[in-house]
């Protein structure tokens, strides 16, 4: 309260006030001492001094005076320095508000250009959000929502997946290439939702999906070389004859999604669910599957030619953080009892298992799976090739140390 009270009376008018009319009358006090010997015996009489005290009454009057000049000084050059403050942070708050203005302004224009009729004035509307996006921290997240929101809605259009069966649009592949791409560092750490999208055949190569939301996406033989999807939701994904060597799926969930003639050449499947995946001639030639989930994957004859499987096994606990997953494996052996390596299929399978690819890939696809048909399912790894056993807590602190890099612990926008 006293501190409050000292600021109100230091900013106000009253403390100006007080000293101006304390100055006056030290002023007073000096001159009568001064001009008249009654009011410097009265002078004297005040101030507690001797009757010849004359000099030292003077001396301190005059002291007083220029403690009270210095300290209206001091208070003057506080209140313009104060209203300099108020004006600086009255013309920022001016300049801040023209800036949303025109922040918002160019939101607003943009988004009307997204929806115009005409995909180039389209993709315009695309690059001035993102270059808002650019400039804008603040609306970052907004702009790629919209952005994501507009791929989703243009891709899930029947008009649109009748014409663009098995490539995007050059539109859709632009804001692809430009988002995930050559410019994914403007949204990195932001929440990818492309749930549902259409994206057969689009190329993907390298791109940066770290935790995308990509449940029910339809990425036929789309190109996904190297592309960094640790953590990703692929649940129910449609990912057949898909390009995905050397992939980073690092802790990625792939619940009943369709990899069937994927390949997956030396890809990171380290800590992954597999859970009832579509795996069927996938090609996994050193693909590396160490402490992955498996619960009843089908892997018909898929390629297991130096797949690293150690570890790898269906007794560990759904969801659980991916370094908590690999630690929990460390010295664990490989389990493969709900593995389907070789039977198990009927011809309906196999055709429902050759949809969405080419012509050719389908045809390659069946011809694979025909000794499969009718046949008992079998667990037993087939060969020597795939490694098994188990992994070191040396090799798990690499891998997690890779995963942290990519997906750093910071808090991060949920679906």
């Amino acid at each position: 309260m006293l501190s409050r009270f000292w600021t109100w009376l230091f900013r106000s008018q009253t403390l100006q006030f007080l000293l101006i009319v304390l100055l006056i009358v030290l002023a007073v006090a000096f001159v009568a001492v001064l001009v008249s010997k009654s009011l410097e015996a009265c002078v004297l009489e005040s101030l507690g001094l001797e009757e010849d005290a004359k000099y030292e009454a003077l001396k301190f009057l005059g002291i007083s005076m220029g403690g009270v000049l210095i300290a209206l000084q001091a208070l003057m050059s506080y209140k313009r320095a104060k209203a300099m403050e108020d004006t600086a942070k009255s013309q920022a708050d001016a300049v801040l508000k023209t800036e949303q203005g025109q922040q918002q302004d160019r939101l607003k224009n943009a988004i009307e250009h997204l929806g115009h009729e005409k995909d180039s004035v389209r993709l315009g509307g695309a690059y001035e959000l993102f270059h808002l996006a650019q400039d804008t921290n603040e609306l970052r997240q907004t702009v790629f929502d919209i952005l994501c929101a507009h791929i989703r809605r243009t891709t899930g259009e029947e008009k649109y997946r009748e014409t663009h069966k098995s490539k995007p649009s050059e539109e859709v592949q632009s804001l692809l290439t430009l988002l995930f791409v050559q410019e994914h560092e403007v949204f990195k750490g932001l929440h990818i939702n492309l749930q549902g999208i259409w994206l057969n055949g689009a190329d993907l190569k390298g791109a940066r999906l770290e935790e995308a939301v990509l449940t029910a996406a339809h990425l036929q033989e789309a190109e996904l070389s190297q592309a960094h999807l640790q953590g990703a939701k692929l649940e129910k994904a449609h990912l057949q004859g898909a390009s995905l060597n050397q992939a980073y799926l690092q802790g990625a969930f792939l619940l009943r999604t369709r990899l069937q003639g994927a390949s997956l050449f030396m890809a990171g499947l380290q800590g992954t669910f597999l859970g009832e995946t579509c795996l069927q001639g996938t090609d996994l030639s050193e693909a590396h599957l160490q402490g992955a989930y498996l619960n009843t994957p089908y892997l018909q004859d898929a390629i297991l030619y130096n797949t690293d499987m150690r570890g790898a096994c269906c007794k560990e606990p759904l969801f659980l953080p991916f370094a908590q997953r690999m630690r929990g494996a460390i010295g664990e052996e490989t389990d493969l009892s709900t593995v389907i390596f070789s039977g198990g299929l009927s011809q309906k399978n196999v055709d429902d298992l050759v949809k969405g690819l080419s012509d050719e890939k389908a045809e390659e696809l069946r011809r694979d799976l025909e000794d499969h048909i009718g046949q008992p399912p079998n667990n037993e790894l087939p060969g020597h090739n795939a490694i098994t056993g188990s992994y070191t807590e040396e090799e798990a602190e690499q891998w997690i140390a890779k995963y942290e890099e990519a997906i750093p612990e910071v808090p991060r926008n949920n679906s």
